[in-house]
């Protein structure tokens, strides 16, 4: 723009000089068209991109190649010579930014659609938005900026693959096993074990009489049905957050998973960290509308503190689930609040190879490996 600024200067100024030698009519018309020009072309753009209209809406909402539709649309009757919008993609789950420029022209009441297919790099809840949008004169002289403050979010699922898992005794119990259960979770005269209190015990299960005896506050197990097979935790904590491919070995195998699980006909709760709050959300999955929308918030969540996972509520998970599979790049603080008495796996990111320690079985996973070190596994 600046280029054609000093040309335009330079012609004016040679039409000055060439009219100051030969003082002519000719030239005078040259000088006064150079002076004309350039006049018109800032006045028009005075007059252009006032009522110029954008705004963005998604062709899809779970896509893994996101495409995003633009429209414009001038309702002047002054044409937009040059319209140059600058388009932000945010990844809310890895922050990552990238940014692209989308250059068009408007005619007298134009209006104009474009497909934007966002370079979408790791899975997450993507905002789009238009950040900076300027309308330019026909000469591209000047440029003046137009408000645009539309955005939109779109979700781009990661890599989806065949987990190929197999279930332990412990874990593949039948629905009539569950149905059948005599145990009455909240019935205070079925006790099945004492421990020390843990930070959202119900305080109706204190044993009182125990613990003034031991001065130590202790409360009661009692037993409970089993209404869910599985919880399965996504582990985003911050150790990761800078690592992108990380993020996405771990929401592939997270997404899978889920996946894999769903099409087993398996009861599911799945559960991640909130950044903001430091707690973690728990969905309860029970049809394909509740698993879009949980997977809509949990590919929205950033990194979030380790600790998380060790404030979920008892009442939230008020019985005992058949296991615990937490994915994630390190084991969360807490695994013994977590679990709950459950059986417990961690995939853990970063690692390779299977261990158990304090009946938690660990299995690793790399960035490039995860499909060959999870194939076969069992939960």
């Amino acid at each position: 723009m600046i280029k054609r600024r000093i040309a335009c200067i330079l012609l004016i100024l040679s039409a000055i000089l060439l009219y100051f030698f030969a003082n002519e009519t000719v030239t005078l018309a040259l000088l006064l068209a150079l002076i004309a020009m350039p006049l018109a072309s800032v006045g028009m753009l005075a007059l252009s991109g006032k009522k110029l209209r954008l705004s963005l809406t998604d062709s899809e909402v779970l896509s893994e190649k996101p495409v995003m539709k633009l429209s414009l649309k001038n309702e002047s009757i002054i044409p937009v010579a040059l319209a140059e919008l600058e388009i932000t993609c945010e990844n809310l789950r890895t922050g990552e930014t990238d940014s692209d420029i989308i250059q068009t022209s408007l005619g007298i009441k134009g209006r104009k659609e474009m497909d934007f297919e966002m370079q979408s790099g790791h899975a997450g809840m993507y905002r789009v938005s238009v950040t900076n949008a300027v309308v330019m004169d026909p000469l591209m002289l000047l440029s003046k900026s137009v408000s645009c403050d539309d955005s939109r979010f779109i979700t781009v699922m990661p890599e989806l693959f065949d987990v190929q898992m197999s279930y332990g005794s412990d874990a593949a119990l039948l629905e009539n096993d569950r149905s059948a259960d005599s145990r009455r979770g909240e019935d205070p005269g079925d006790v099945r074990g004492i421990r020390e209190y843990v930070p959202g015990d119900p305080v109706r299960n204190i044993h009182w009489k125990l613990s003034e005896k031991t001065n130590k506050v202790l409360v009661k197990e009692l037993g409970a049905p089993i209404t869910d097979q599985f919880l399965l935790i996504l582990g985003n904590a911050s150790e990761r957050s800078s690592d992108p491919e990380a993020l996405e070995a771990i929401a592939s195998v997270f997404a899978s998973l889920v996946e894999t699980l769903r099409q087993d006909n398996v009861s599911l709760t799945i559960a991640w960290s909130d950044a903001m709050t430091g707690r973690a959300v728990v969905r309860k999955i029970q049809d394909e509308e509740e698993l879009r929308l949980a997977t809509e918030e949990y590919l929205a969540a950033p990194a979030a503190a380790q600790g998380a996972f060790a404030n979920i509520d008892r009442n939230i998970a008020d019985a005992r689930y058949a296991h615990v599979v937490i994915v994630c790049g390190k084991i969360p603080a807490g695994l013994e609040a977590i679990a709950n008495g459950c059986s417990v796996t961690v995939l853990l990111n970063g690692t390779s190879g299977i261990t158990t320690e304090n009946n938690v079985k660990v299995i690793g996973f790399e960035n490039d490996t995860y499909r060959e070190d999870l194939a076969g596994m069992v939960v």
